[in-house]
């Protein structure tokens, strides 16, 4: 049992990738070469997912802190994209490099090592529409899903591309999910 459960993230993760390659594959079934491109992928991903070295590292108190700092990354992302009007991408270019420097405060800390991904992963999470996410309740809630995703996910695809991406997705997707069944 303890194995699988370690196996659940990994599961997770493929999940979410998953629904996103059917989202855009069902939106333009239509047409023909976006077809292609939808299965070629799906078909390296899965080549790629039985590839993917598997850490066994336990998951620390501190991994915990990262989703505060994915919470702080949204908020302040949201707030920047929405309130202040700079729209999502410089707002969350402007947390993103300000979560940078923020190892450069203790430098032998390794608790502030993981502040950058951790807020840039909340960054993603804070650009999403009004449409999607109306207030800062949804964002609070969804960075917090994410966060966990993020801490869950945290030794699989160390290194990979796309990887705070695809989590902060999950994060807002589950979500509006979560939302559209229990509260419409």
């Amino acid at each position: 049992m303890k194995k699988h459960f370690k196996k659940l993230p990994f599961l997770l993760l493929i999940l979410l990738q998953a629904s996103f390659l059917l989202a855009i594959l069902l939106e333009k079934f239509n047409i023909i070469p976006i077809l292609i491109f939808v299965v070629s992928i799906s078909i390296l991903m899965f080549i790629a997912y039985t590839k993917v070295p598997m850490h066994n590292n336990k998951h620390l108190k501190k991994d915990f802190f990262a989703v505060f700092f994915v919470m702080l990354g949204a908020i302040l992302t949201y707030y920047l994209n929405v309130h202040a009007a700079l729209g999502p991408v410089i707002a969350a270019g402007a947390v993103g490099t300000a979560a940078s420097f923020v190892p450069l405060l203790n430098k032998k800390g390794r608790l502030l090592q993981g502040v950058p991904a951790a807020a840039y992963c909340g960054a993603f999470v804070g650009m999403s529409s009004q449409n999607v996410a109306g207030n800062f309740l949804f964002i609070l809630f969804a960075s917090f899903v994410a966060g966990m995703l993020l801490v869950f996910s945290k030794n699989i695809f160390h290194g990979f591309g796309g990887k705070l991406g695809t989590v902060a997705f999950g994060g807002v997707a589950l979500t509006y999910l979560l939302i559209f069944i229990f509260l419409k």
